[in-house]
């Protein structure tokens, strides 16, 4: 499997979405490979009140420490819709010695979903990030239509782990 890995990330971020034992959505993880150092994205990850400078979509990110390896995160999501943008907060506990960051839903939208970052190095100046979300209750009107399959709830969920690894890997690499 390894090797399957490697060639398909070659060629760009891979995405894997797990399911429930019922077989719903649980959370879709992306991977890309990053020529930097676990170390350089690292810095980029951690630093929350940069990331409406490069991550799509993020017109806010707004940090209170809570100490020194939880901090929480005030966002602010641009939404189509005027007057419609999503505002939430997730803590985020750190743990820099295993280059991972776990984030959970605090308040205000999008109750009950996470976030995990991980690095895994590959030598001194490349590494590979890990980026799983479960992206959950983010619209009353989509979730309407949602069908069997849950094709919006991953659409969503797909989309938006591949929007941060791809923002990540362009503004570290850049």
């Amino acid at each position: 499997m390894g090797d399957e890995l490697e060639e398909l990330l070659t060629r760009g971020p891979v995405v894997l979405v797990e399911s429930t034992a019922a077989g719903k959505f649980d959370s879709a993880t992306a991977i890309v490979g990053i020529a930097r150092s676990a170390g350089e994205v690292w810095k980029v990850a951690t630093d929350f009140a940069s990331h409406k400078t490069f991550m799509p979509k993020l017109v806010a990110s707004t940090p209170t420490p809570r100490g020194p390896t939880c901090i929480d995160v005030r966002f602010e999501i641009a939404i189509p819709f005027p007057g419609r943008n999503e505002r939430y907060t997730f803590r985020y506990d750190l743990d820099p010695a295993a280059f991972t960051l776990r984030g959970r839903w605090l308040e205000g939208n999008l109750e009950d979903s996470f976030a995990i970052w991980r690095l895994v190095p590959r030598g001194d100046a490349a590494c590979l990030l890990y980026f799983t979300t479960a992206t959950r209750n983010f619209s009353k009107i989509l979730s309407a239509i949602e069908d069997s399959q849950q094709t919006v709830t991953v659409g969503v969920n797909v989309s938006s782990a591949l929007a941060v690894v791809k923002a990540v890997k362009q503004r570290v690499e850049r």
